[in-house]
């Protein structure tokens, strides 16, 4: 096993673990640990072992300490940390996501960046604007539903009520995400297709609009899956043709939260994106569809 304070770090760090092994068989072992860690590529960037410890049966011991520096990457990266036993099937690996310095935002030249759909952000998007809205969670309230990292717990119908009739909050009853790691939105973000510990703050700082007055083959960027007993179209990141001009959308409070890597991390990659040729929305709102995505009815 590797201990370590987080899964996200930036290039300007060193990364930090400790190893060590739970052994609950039958003897004791004297196997030398092996570790990496992989890049993208499968490509091993540092690797090292621990040899000549016994680890007794019946408890845990600890080998030692890694240490990584990560000042030789130079892009967004998901890495691999890989831990066996030598001469054993026994293993295991972990995701760490290593990201340039969180030092400033990138400069949104050319993009007008909005906290709420006002009609002039409407006006300037159907003359032609490229527009990135951020709505705050109060403007949302009452069409969409909170962000939550791990899967609702079993049945939220049945939990929802037991929680209101004792008068505690209940869960927002989300079941993660569902994404395209191909989309060139992620170009600088790596992301596998499902929840993973890089969107852990994202998630924690959003609120997922409902979608369902969308058209049925209509699907965001990133899709939050919602329970099936309410069964809504939620959508973290969505992108639209709205006149002339294109509209993304993020429910995360990415400037918020910019002191997360993580964070300032999305919010560069989603720049780079708006500023390419390949920000091309091709599902188009009129002006009424827009204003009653981000109204109850």
């Amino acid at each position: 096993m590797a201990e370590f304070p987080r899964y996200v770090w930036t290039t300007d760090e060193t990364f930090q673990a400790k190893v060590e092994v739970a052994n609950y068989s039958n003897t004791s072992m004297d196997n030398a640990l092996h570790w990496d860690i992989t890049n993208q590529n499968e490509t091993i960037i540092n690797a090292g072992e621990f040899s000549g410890q016994e680890v007794e049966n019946g408890g845990l011991t600890s080998l030692g300490d890694i240490e990584v520096n990560f000042s030789s990457i130079n892009k967004a990266q998901k890495l691999m940390l890989h831990l066996s036993l030598e001469g054993t099937s026994y293993s295991n690996a972990y995701p760490i996501w290593v990201y340039p310095p969180a030092d400033k935002k990138p400069e949104p030249e050319g993009i007008r960046v909005a906290r709420k759909m006002t009609p002039e952000v409407t006006s300037q998007l159907e003359d032609g604007k490229k527009v990135l809205l951020f709505p705050s969670t109060e403007d949302v309230k009452d069409n969409s539903v909170p962000g939550l990292f791990p899967p609702n717990f079993w049945n939220y119908e049945m939990f929802k009520e037991i929680s209101k009739n004792a008068g505690k909050p209940y869960s927002p009853g989300t079941l993660g995400i569902l994404t395209d790691p191909e989309h060139p939105v992620f170009t600088s973000f790596p992301t596998d297709f499902h929840t993973n510990w890089q969107w852990f703050s994202i998630i924690k700082a959003s609120n997922s609009l409902i979608l369902d007055n969308t058209a049925d083959d209509y699907r965001p960027i990133v899709q939050v899956i919602d329970n099936l007993q309410r069964n809504h179209k939620m959508g973290l990141i969505s992108e639209f043709k709205v006149g002339e001009g294109k509209l993304l959308v993020c429910m995360s409070q990415l400037p918020e939260i910019s002191n997360k890597p993580e964070a300032a991390q999305l919010y560069r990659s989603i720049i780079k994106y708006m500023k390419s040729g390949d920000f091309s929305p091709d599902y188009a709102l009129s002006r009424e569809e827009l204003n009653r995505l981000f109204t109850k009815e």
